[in-house]
């Protein structure tokens, strides 16, 4: 499966690369990536195949929670071993507080937004783990709009209310 993995991603030469499966790579949620087989072998044998590829998001479930990372590359340890220079960019993503994620099209290990979206029909505790940006305990669903070279992602409550959103904006050799 990671040799088909391997092959199927780095052939794409589409704008945007969006990864899901099930178990989430980090959380803290109802499960808990640094103890969990399934979590720490989709981490240690998966994500570097998706960074080498350039892959933009990362999307899992299985957690009760809500939890985006921030733009990060090269964390494939237990949430202990997080440090500062496996951000990208350390900021919000949000274009409103001029932190919007940029990275280079196609490039390999820019950075990689992980998201585990399990609230869809229920929300039990999360903590936060080192890699994320934000972690809440609501039901709500995520949306990605994609347009050209900019991907916005937000996060709705069941009430409608947006509780996370960040954007990505993809550069060229045009705009870098």
């Amino acid at each position: 499966m990671l040799t088909w993995l391997a092959q199927d991603v780095i052939s794409s030469t589409k704008d945007w690369k969006v990864a899901f499966w099930h178990h989430p790579p980090y959380t803290k949620g109802s499960h808990d990536s640094d103890v969990e087989i399934e979590l720490i072998e989709m981490r240690e044998h998966a994500l570097p195949i998706l960074e080498d590829a350039g892959v933009d998001i990362v999307l899992g479930g299985h957690s009760h929670s809500y939890e985006r990372s921030y733009l990060i590359d090269g964390h494939y340890g237990n949430s202990d071993s997080f440090s500062n220079q496996m951000k990208k960019d350390g900021g919000s993503g949000r274009e409103s507080e001029l932190e919007l994620y940029e990275k280079g099209h196609l490039a390999s290990h820019t950075g990689t937004v992980y998201i585990v979206a399990g609230t869809s029909a229920l929300a039990e505790e999360v903590s936060l783990h080192p890699a994320m940006y934000a972690s809440l305990s609501i039901p709500g669903s995520l949306v990605l709009d994609i347009h050209g070279k900019r991907l916005d992602a937000t996060f709705i409550d069941s009430q409608g209310d947006i509780k996370d959103y960040f954007s990505i904006k993809k550069l060229t050799a045009n705009n870098s």
